[in-house]
């Protein structure tokens, strides 16, 4: 029988030990996984520029849009305020107090009282802003109208000052008064003098005065 003799017998012994050498498989080993974490590495870096470049992007046209937004609300803002100074003039256009027919109706009655004559008429128009736009809230604008008016006159009938209670309820009578006046103290008397006499010396006559009152009203 033949023997055979494999003459690489050690060599192929002394590789297959450096192949199941574990110091050599670890470091293959912690070659491949410092390979994986370079690749891993190198493709998060790649995606961190990538988002970077698209913030970039998006930044830019947010700026952009945000100039065209400001703009956009500032002409919002002003015309709803020129929105609101057009219904504010509207509603003072419709109701605003007319001096006019309060005149009118003054003179109306005047007619009814003899010996009284009316030396002059002081009107008292104010408005008082409401507390919220003095503090600037965004409120609606609102403010509230008051109206005195005073009358100084003379009553030179010949029992001077009997005429003055009917002067008075001449006014209170009137429809327009009787309309616009306050319900409390519409009419009031306000002062009156003694009997005095004229330049002449002849006649005599009483000085007073009355109030009008008109309710508040509150405009927008």
């Amino acid at each position: 029988m033949p023997i055979r003799i494999n003459l690489l017998a050690e060599a192929h012994a002394a590789e297959e030990t450096r192949r199941k050498d574990p110091v050599k498989r670890a470091i293959l080993g912690g070659v491949l996984i410092i390979c994986a974490v370079l690749v891993w590495s190198s493709t998060i870096q790649v995606k961190i520029l990538a988002s970077k470049s698209e913030l970039n992007t998006l930044e830019a046209t947010w700026k952009s849009m945000e100039k065209n937004y400001q703009a956009a609300v500032e002409s919002r803002r002003k015309f709803l305020e020129a929105e609101e100074k057009l219904t504010a003039l509207q509603n003072l256009t419709t109701n605003r107090f007319l001096w006019g027919t309060t005149l009118n109706a003054m003179a109306q009655t005047l007619y009814n009282v003899d010996d009284v004559q009316v030396t002059r008429i002081r009107a008292d128009q104010t408005y008082t802003l409401a507390d919220e736009i003095r503090k600037g809230a965004p409120k609606v604008p609102t403010a509230t109208e008051k109206i005195i008016m005073t009358l100084e006159a003379m009553d030179s009938s010949p029992q001077p000052g009997a005429k003055i209670n009917k002067f008075k309820a001449s006014i209170a009578g009137e429809p327009y008064f009787q309309t616009n006046l306050a319900k409390t103290n519409g009419v009031a008397l306000l002062s009156f003098s003694p009997p005095q006499m004229d330049a002449a010396g002849r006649n005599p006559f009483v000085r007073f005065s009355l109030q009008l009152l008109f309710p508040d009203k509150v405009r927008y």
